[in-house]
């Protein structure tokens, strides 16, 4: 279970920002993430910092949010100009060429933060939207995470989240995947200038549209 991968997806634009942090922030963290280009809808980043995780003190905007699959239905929506609730309109407009996919796994963004109740969250579905079912603790994530990956041939994936409270540093990022040469090249030069060695992929197929 602590191999599955996770999924950070963000517009390459937001890149710079997280490099010169050394890490993915949490929207409402210490300190904040502040994406140059939000994909989120207002409405739904607003929603996201007053929904509670039950016995964890904290709102899910204090995390920051992976997905379970390079499938997942809102990365989808994007992929394929399709309107979604949780996305800002203008996320549907852009081509799924300008966003890369920070890569890692439960285990490595989790790191010794399992050991703590509520630090590591998995949802069966957008983990703001109410009555979501939330395991806070790891052996209900653990078990969640199992759940979710036999359920429906990949289906519970594609609607799950997994967040990790705070910050998860770079050096817990395996890859960052993109669509080409061209953005790959962008991204090499973006972390040399901070010196993180990160691997960089292309590969398209994650930025096609469930249609393509």
């Amino acid at each position: 279970m602590g191999a599955t991968r996770i999924y950070h997806v963000t517009h390459i634009e937001n890149l710079g920002r997280i490099l010169g942090a050394g890490a993915l922030l949490a929207d409402a963290g210490d300190p904040p993430a502040t994406p140059a280009v939000d994909v989120a809808a207002p409405a739904a980043r607003e929603y996201r910092r007053s929904a509670t995780v039950p016995d964890a003190d904290a709102t899910v905007a204090e995390y920051v949010p992976f997905l379970l699959s390079t499938d997942a239905h809102v990365w989808d929506a994007i992929r394929t100009g399709t309107p979604d609730p949780r996305l800002a309109a203008e996320a549907v407009e852009r081509a799924a060429a300008d966003h890369v996919i920070l890569v890692s796994s439960v285990a490595a963004a989790a790191g010794a933060r399992r050991e703590t109740d509520g630090e590591v969250v998995v949802s069966a579905t957008d983990a703001a939207v109410g009555g979501a079912e939330l395991a806070a603790d790891w052996t209900a994530v653990s078990r969640a995470i199992v759940r979710l990956t036999l359920a429906d041939e990949g289906e519970g994936l594609r609607t799950g989240e997994l967040l990790v409270r705070g910050s998860v540093p770079l050096e817990r990022i395996a890859l960052i995947a993109v669509s080409n040469d061209r953005v790959r090249d962008r991204v090499r030069a973006a972390l040399q200038a901070v010196g993180a060695k990160t691997r960089v992929a292309v590969y398209p197929p994650w930025f096609l549209g469930s249609g393509d």
